[in-house]
């Protein structure tokens, strides 16, 4: 009885809302249509939107993603020979000993991916795409402070590779709906996984599962969207197929904490590329710390933002890198960047976020809170190789 009750008052209500739903749905919705699910109850149109718009933008990144597998040559099985009591070597196979992703930014094979992916510098490294294709690809430049790398597939053939679309980090909103696509596990490529930004500007010190170095990563995006092993180099997307960041890390303690390299942090990366053929990043040689009011007012300084130059704990985290740019132009320990060539500096827009958009040999002005008064100073960036 219970069972045929609530089945008519389902269609109870299915049809008192078959009959004014439409209206009511073109006042809160903007839309008259309405769904019914399997049991007469109503689902909103939005959710039926919003699934659609992620089939796809699925549809159209995933050709662009592909899988990077580190290749080795490791010994077959070898041959004993108890006559001589000795093994021999029968020959060498190659063998997938890491895997990642990465994604295509140009048409003629350029693939980012990060760093970390393509460390084994004795390794040979090979892309798959969705459809089981693969191609050998070179390693083409490694980012000296960001774990970025880019890679080049290498063909005898003139082809024309389909590449994705870059999007805006700076605009993305937290609860906003993204995805990721990877190499899960290094074994499942192109699994999809999707969540929310959760929160932006986070500062981790990350390592590499299969290695012991450390390393400071900063202005990190964090995404509730399940970031596996192998997933590392692939893209975070929205809901309009555009790439807003880089998958580089997950917590090891937790659920559902991600973390991705903006791509507005990417951009400069492919100019370098294209205008140089490597990856060139300046340095200003200063260690700092961005202001918060809460910080500002315990230093007693008549400004609330900035980047402020000081010294770590230890000896080896000098303010101020002798010989570096920031020394030659005459940037003290307790000085305040204020602002670089116009540029205010915030919280929300960083000194190395500015500074990363140069070019070694730029010279750039910098506005400095000295004590209670501000100076400008001219700056030329220094490369790595400068120091």
């Amino acid at each position: 009885m219970n069972k045929v009750v609530h089945i008519s008052l389902a269609v109870a209500v299915a049809f008192v809302f078959g009959i004014a739903g439409g209206y009511l749905g073109s006042l809160l919705n903007g839309s008259d249509d309405v769904r019914v699910n399997s049991e007469g109850i109503i689902v909103e149109e939005h959710s039926y939107i919003e699934e659609s718009m992620l089939i796809d933008a699925i549809d159209r990144v995933a050709p662009s993603v592909v899988s990077v597998l580190a290749l080795q040559e490791v010994p077959l099985v070898p041959f004993y020979d108890p006559s001589h009591d000795r093994k021999y070597i029968l020959g060498y196979e190659p063998q997938e000993v890491s895997g990642g992703t990465g994604f295509i930014v140009t048409a003629d094979g350029l693939i980012m991916t990060n760093k970390h992916v393509v460390e084994n510098e004795e390794a040979q490294y090979v892309v798959v795409f969705h459809d089981g294709t693969q191609y050998d690809v070179e390693v083409v430049s490694k980012d000296p402070f960001d774990d970025v790398a880019v890679l080049r597939i290498v063909t005898d053939e003139e082809e024309k590779f389909p590449t994705v679309e870059f999007g805006d980090s700076d605009d993305l909103q937290i609860g906003q709906k993204v995805f990721a696509i990877g190499n899960a596990l290094a074994m499942y490529g192109h699994s999809v996984t999707s969540g929310i930004i959760s929160a932006k500007e986070r500062e981790v010190s990350a390592y590499n599962e299969v290695g012991d170095d450390y390393e400071n990563l900063f202005g990190l995006l964090q995404t509730d969207a399940a970031i596996n092993f192998g997933n590392s180099g692939g893209p975070l997307v929205d809901l309009n197929g555009n790439v807003v960041g880089m998958s580089v890390a997950t917590a090891e303690f937790g659920e559902s904490i991600g973390f991705v390299i903006p791509v507005n942090d990417l951009k400069p990366t492919i100019k370098n590329i294209e205008e140089h053929g490597e990856i060139l990043r300046p340095i200003l040689g200063v260690r700092f710390v961005m202001l918060t009011p809460s910080q500002a007012e315990d230093l007693e300084l008549s400004v609330t933002h900035g980047a402020i130059v000081i010294s770590g704990e230890f000896s080896s985290e000098p303010a101020v890198i002798e010989g570096g740019s920031a020394d030659k132009a005459g940037i003290r320990e307790m000085d305040v960047i204020l602002e670089v060539d116009g540029k205010e500096l915030s919280l929300e827009n960083p000194l190395h976020k500015v500074i990363r958009n140069y070019n070694p040999g730029d010279t750039v002005e910098m506005k400095i809170l000295r004590g209670d008064k501000e100076i400008l100073l001219d700056v030329e960036l220094q490369g790595v190789g400068d120091l």
